[in-house]
């Protein structure tokens, strides 16, 4: 598992707190940090840090304005137990096809009937 940051970044304009990890840029593979002298070799994809910030949970890519390692969190803070088996998955993927194919036809039969007259359009 890569390293874990917690960031400070903006959402829907107001600030927010993820987790988040580093990735290499895929434009320049930071091949300008280890370059830096040069102004010349500017990756305006990344800002020239040779990475991207991308939140875990979601895989969006991220834009803090402060950040803090959370290894030190993780090691002193946190004596999380071990995930207990059977625990619902915060992402519920329950209903199975026969189920949503009756919630589907249960919702259609609600709808009004369509027109009889074909709708004529105006180009």
């Amino acid at each position: 598992m890569s390293e874990l940051y917690l960031i400070a970044h903006k959402v829907s304009g107001e600030p927010a707190f993820d987790v988040a990890t580093r990735i290499e840029c895929p434009l320049c593979h930071g091949w300008t940090v280890s370059n830096a002298k040069s102004k010349d070799l500017i990756c305006h994809e990344c800002d020239s840090l040779g990475y991207w910030w991308i939140i875990h949970t979601s895989g969006h890519r991220a834009y803090p304005y402060w950040n803090e390692s959370m290894d030190w969190y993780l090691s002193e803070l946190c004596n999380v137990p071990p995930m207990p088996e059977g625990l619902p998955d915060h992402y519920l993927h329950s209903a199975s096809p026969a189920e949503t194919r009756s919630r589907l036809e249960a919702l259609l039969a609600k709808l009004p009937p369509a027109p009889s007259t074909p709708f004529k359009r105006r180009f």
